[in-house]
């Protein structure tokens, strides 16, 4: 409980003391916008070491193997986000509710670096979120989707929505699937606790949508699903390559 709470007032005082500077720094020079990456990966590194989370990455050189591309990534927790940011390249953005984007500091800093924000509740809306996320990988932006659409309520693997699935297609880059697992049982959704413990992100060879039909979404869904899901049974990585641990503790 106590560390719980110690997380959430570091989270809250770093989230402000970052976030502040880099919305300034990014409307005063929007061109520098790949600085939202450089910034997100010292303010994951703070909370990573808040919770004592200890992250081993696998295949890490997966995400530099074709820019763009597009990250699809299941979602158990908020320690995935600072687990992305750990290895995404620097012209990477996200794609995420827009519910972030309406906090103070950390929605600032979302929308200013070109991040897009998307309500899955209203299917228009999503829809012209996807576009933008279009745009954006048209001049060379590669972004992040968590095509689950929430976090995990059970630490299990939802179903996943078809939007994003869409855009890879429309878009013809690369689908880099990322499979994260550990970061339920360290910090869920639903509960104050942090349990410190062993975070390991699986980041896949990209998948080329050339491969598929122009309408096959519903195939390359399966595919990617199919590779994120096997993570969750403890399998080894097919030709990652090796472990690279981020001590945090």
């Amino acid at each position: 409980m106590l560390r719980g709470i110690w997380v959430r007032f570091v989270l809250a005082c770093a989230t402000v003391l970052l976030a502040t500077p880099l919305t300034i720094v990014l409307l005063l020079v929007p061109r520098w916008s790949n600085l939202l990456v450089a910034v997100g990966k010292l303010w994951s590194r703070t909370m990573l070491g808040a919770t004592g989370t200890r992250v081993t990455f696998h295949g890490i050189d997966n995400a530099y193997r074709h820019s763009p591309c597009i990250f699809i990534c299941n979602h158990q927790s908020i320690i995935d986000i600072w687990a992305i940011f750990s290895f995404v390249p620097p012209e990477t953005r996200f794609v995420a509710k827009q519910e972030l984007f309406r906090l103070p500091f950390l929605g600032w800093a979302l929308r200013a670096s070109g991040c897009i924000s998307i309500n899955r509740g209203r299917r228009a809306e999503a829809i012209r979120s996807l576009q933008v996320a279009g745009e954006r990988i048209r001049v060379g932006r590669s972004v992040v989707l968590f095509p689950e659409g929430s976090r995990s309520d059970d630490g299990r693997l939802a179903p996943f929505k078809k939007g994003g699935f869409h855009l890879a297609l429309q878009a013809g880059v690369p689908v880099v699937p990322v499979a994260i697992t550990g970061s339920f049982d360290v910090m869920s959704k639903n509960k104050l606790t942090v349990t410190p413990g062993p975070v390991e992100v699986f980041v896949e060879p990209p998948i080329d949508v050339a491969r598929f039909q122009p309408d096959d979404y519903n195939g390359l869904l399966a595919e990617v699903h199919e590779i994120i899901e096997r993570r969750f049974g403890g399998r080894e990585p097919d030709g990652a390559a090796g472990a690279v641990p981020l001590g945090t503790s």
